[in-house]
C-alpha cells in the first residue's frame, strides 16, 4: 500500500512543525509520500524556505487563492498513482501516533475505498473551547445510518464526514471540479470538504466501501484563524448550496467499481 499525506493550509506556518512532525512520528511499518499545498499565504522568502525545509522540498506554493477544496484539487493533480491512499490533513491540525497503522489495517480490506472518522479537539493556547462552534455540528464525527445508505440521502441528512479523511486516488477523478465552484464560478470558500465527501459517498453507493473510524486518529485545532471565526457566512451559504442546489452523483457502475477494487486487492497482496 502506498500512502500520500496531502497537507493544505493558508498562513498556517505557526502550526506547520507540529503538523509535519506528527506525520514523521508515525510508526514506520508503512512507507508514505507527502505534499504540502500552500494556498497563497504570501510568505516571505525566509518563511518559504522554512516550510520547504520541514517538507524536504515537497511544497506547492499557489500564486492565487484556491480555498480548501481548490487547494486539495491542485495537490491531487500532482499525485499520479491512482491506487495511492490519500490522507488529508489541514495544516493547522495534527495526527495521533498510530493513525497510519490504523488506516493501513482498514485498507487491508480490498472493498474499502474511503474512510472518515472522529477527532479530538485542541483549543490551546487560547483556552477558549468556542462553544458556538458546535451549534451546527451535531452530526459530525458520527456514522451514516443504514437507512441513509439505502436511500442515498447523505445531503439531506447532514454532514458527518470529519477527519481523518482518506480515499483511493482514483475516486477523485470521478468528481467534476465544476462542483468546487459557486454558481457564479468563483471558488467555494468554506465547507469545501462537503464538495468532495458527498460525491464520494454517492459514487461508492454502498456502505461496504466506506469505513467510519470511531477511534480518534486526528487532532483538530480550534483557534481564531478557523473559517467559522472569520467567514461563517460563507461556511453556511456554501454548505447549503452544496447540499441543496448541486445535483447528487449516481453510483459508479458496479462492474467498473469492482475492477478498481480488484486492482487494489492485487496491490495489497504484493
Amino acid at each position: 500500500m502506498r500512502f500520500v499525506f496531502l497537507i493544505t493550509g493558508r498562513k498556517a506556518l505557526p502550526f506547520a512543525k507540529r503538523c509535519i512532525d506528527s506525520i514523521l512520528r508515525q510508526q514506520k511499518e508503512f512507507s508514505f509520500d507527502w505534499l504540502y499545498v500552500d494556498d497563497a499565504s504570501e510568505y516571505s522568502r525566509t518563511e518559504k524556505e522554512f516550510l520547504l525545509s520541514l517538507m524536504e522540498g515537497k511544497v506547492l506554493f499557489l500564486g492565487k487563492r484556491h480555498y480548501q477544496v481548490g487547494a486539495i484539487h491542485q495537490g491531487i493533480q500532482k499525485i499520479e498513482d491512482p491506487y495511492s491512499i490519500i490522507c488529508l490533513i489541514d495544516g493547522d491540525d495534527y495526527l495521533l501516533g498510530d493513525a497510519l497503522n490504523y488506516i493501513a489495517k482498514v485498507y487491508e480490506n480490498p472493498d474499502i475505498a474511503m474512510t472518515y472518522g472522529n477527532v479530538l479537539l485542541d483549543f490551546r493556547p487560547y483556552q477558549d473551547p468556542m462553544s458556538h462552534y458546535f451549534s451546527d455540528k451535531k452530526t459530525v464525527n458520527t456514522e451514516y445510518s443504514d437507512m441513509i445508505w439505502r436511500t442515498q440521502s447523505f445531503r439531506e441528512d447532514g454532514f458527518r464526514c470529519f477527519h481523518l479523511r482518506t480515499f483511493r486516488r482514483w475516486l477523485w477523478d470521478y468528481i467534476d471540479p465544476k462542483g468546487f465552484c459557486r454558481r457564479d464560478g468563483t471558488p467555494i470558500r468554506a465547507s469545501g470538504d462537503s464538495a468532495f465527501m458527498y460525491p464520494m459517498l454517492e459514487l461508492l453507493g454502498d456502505k461496504k466501501h466506506v469505513m467510519f473510524i470511531d477511534t480518534p486518529l486526528y487532532v483538530y485545532r480550534l483557534h481564531m484563524g478557523n473559517v467559522h471565526n472569520h467567514d461563517k457566512k460563507s461556511q453556511t451559504e456554501d454548505l447549503e448550496y452544496i447540499r441543496f442546489e448541486l445535483s447528487p452523483y449516481s453510483p459508479i457502475n458496479r462492474l467498473e467499481l469492482q475492477g478498481r477494487l480488484n486492482q487494489a486487492k492485487d496491490l495489497i497482496k504484493e
